[in-house]
């Protein structure tokens, strides 16, 4: 199985955005490679980790319940500074949290399709469903993320580093005003503690609220941590480090403004972050 290493990427990145973990995925994609070593005479090895990568994805969504988790959930954070962004825009936080609203068959069929650039047949044949079907699935999964006809700011690197840097330096101010002026009016604030760490029971909303939010944060974490600008899921993000480890991760959600912010805390999401390689 050698020559097929080269597949993990890919299936890691079809894995991570259907189940917004990376312990999970790596699991899902590890599981398929085992299959394939006692499926006996496969015709095409390649198309047998996709295929059996999603379908273990699926059925992983199909009987996880998140009913128990303790407050806000949020993706598993990743740094992506200094790699291939060039699906970038589809590894936000915003992004995988909004793939929520999604069934698992809907989910695998809409980042199949427009995400990864299968074709439908080829997504029927990953699902066992006619192209008919997935061209239902795909449009359905429009419908209900609000894609349709839209036509959103999207903001370049350069304008998205530099409102968030002037965020960042409002919210260790504690300038109420000046953190209100960079949001949106029903900015939202995503903390993940999962019960494991302190952060807020409820999703924060609106820009009061959020605002006196953040700069409690920050104000908090800056009297024992260090503040390190980063890029998270393929955007701007911060890390907070306490005694040699990430506490923290920040990830911004940005149009004109600031859209979403979430923080991470719980430590179980947090293993992966080495300071090491921070400069």
């Amino acid at each position: 199985m050698t020559d097929l290493n080269g597949q993990r990427p890919r299936l890691m990145s079809v894995a991570y955005r259907m189940l917004g973990s990376v312990a999970d995925a790596e699991d899902a994609v590890q599981d398929a490679f085992l299959r394939l070593q006692t499926a006996g005479a496969v015709t095409s090895p390649e198309g047998f980790l996709v295929r059996t990568t999603t379908r273990l994805c699926i059925d992983r969504l199909r009987t996880r319940r998140r009913v128990e988790y303790i407050g806000p959930w949020v993706p598993e954070p990743v740094e992506t500074r200094g790699r291939d962004s060039a699906l970038g825009e589809s590894l936000t936080q915003a992004f995988l949290l909004l793939l929520e609203r999604l069934s698992p068959d809907e989910r695998a069929a809409f980042l199949l399709r427009t995400v990864f650039d299968y074709e439908y047949a080829e997504v029927g044949e990953v699902l066992e469903k006619s192209e008919a079907t997935v061209r239902q699935l795909v449009s359905r999964a429009r419908r209900r993320l609000g894609l349709e006809g839209e036509s959103r700011f999207r903001a370049t690197s350069t304008q998205a580093n530099g409102l968030a840097e002037r965020f960042v330096t409002a919210c260790r101010s504690g300038d109420l005003k000046a953190i209100e002026a960079m949001m949106t009016e029903n900015v939202t604030v995503h903390s993940d503690g999962g019960g494991k760490a302190s952060a807020a029971r409820r999703v924060i909303e609106g820009r009061d609220r959020s605002a006196r939010f953040l700069a409690g944060v920050f104000r908090k974490r800056l009297r024992t941590c260090e503040l390190h600008l980063t890029e998270v899921n393929g955007g701007p993000g911060v890390l907070f480090i306490h005694d040699g480890k990430v506490n923290d991760v920040v990830s911004l959600s940005l149009g004109e403004s600031v859209q979403a912010v979430y923080i991470t805390v719980n430590p179980d999401k947090l293993v992966r972050w080495s300071v090491a390689e921070i400069d």
